[in-house]
């Protein structure tokens, strides 16, 4: 009776040793999870340089592009502490040394690089009721600072306007009041939104809508007036000399800003 009991142990013992050894095999075989490499900024440069690029670049390495739209202010911080591989923004390094500097806090230029990737074309985008052709710099600084209310004071409908402006994208809205509004402030009642998606939904959504945004961003439903472009070059800021994973994805960036 002893020898058929020990030879059903010892069968046991085989087969959870091979279960065992087969088990480490699949672990051995799964592919190794995907590094990642966190690109930050203004929604503006990361849709109109990153996004169009974010596909590609997963396929060809096996990395995972994760982007993240920056808190105003903490791009340096962020990069300097690691949480961030890159920023990429249409606000120079030397704008955000200066801003730093302003709030107290003081960055060696020599730690961080910027490499030109691309330029941000933004545009006026309108809901589909206002159905005006052209805006010129002296009305649009009218209707974004509030001294407009009206679009039948442009030509356009007797409705209401509603100016749709997203605080977070920083680096476009300066651009945009710098060079169109002269300096002077937004309109205080405005409808806020965290994003250029959002930006756009709503302006399609709400009656009398005006908003800016990224000439990418431009799709069926919005209408586009003939109006001032503003162009705003973009820069990609790192600490130190880029990463590999970065530079692969500047060099992605350049191949497709020559194709197109």
């Amino acid at each position: 009776m002893k020898q058929p009991f020990l030879l059903a142990i010892m069968v046991s013992a085989i087969c959870v040793i091979a279960g065992c050894a087969g088990l480490q095999k699949d672990v051995a075989t799964q592919p190794a999870a995907p590094e990642v490499v966190t690109i930050g900024g203004g929604d503006a440069a990361l849709t109109e340089v990153i996004i169009p690029v974010k596909e590609t670049f997963e396929e060809e390495n096996p990395v995972r592009l994760v982007t993240v739209q920056s808190q105003p202010g903490t791009e340096l911080a962020s990069l300097a502490s690691g949480s961030l591989g890159a920023v990429v923004s249409t606000i120079s390094l030397d704008s955000f040394l200066e801003r730093a500097a302003e709030s107290g806090t003081v960055w060696d230029r020599k730690m961080f690089r910027e490499v030109p990737v691309g330029t941000n074309e933004t545009v006026v985008f309108l809901n589909q009721g206002v159905k005006i052709k052209k805006l010129t710099k002296k009305q649009l600084k009218g209707i974004f600072t509030g001294k407009i209310t009206n679009w039948k004071k442009v030509g356009g409908p007797n409705r209401r306007i509603v100016v749709v402006w997203s605080p977070a994208d920083d680096g476009e809205n300066e651009a945009f009041i710098e060079k169109v509004l002269e300096g002077e402030e937004v309109v205080p009642k405005f409808v806020s939104v965290a994003n250029v998606e959002e930006m756009r939904a709503k302006v399609l959504e709400i009656p009398g809508a005006v908003g800016i945004g990224p000439s990418v961003m431009v799709s069926r439903g919005v209408r586009v007036p003939g109006s001032l472009e503003v162009a705003s070059s973009v820069v990609l800021i790192t600490k130190g000399e880029p990463s590999p994973h970065v530079q692969k994805l500047l060099a992605l960036i350049k191949d497709v800003a020559f194709l197109n």
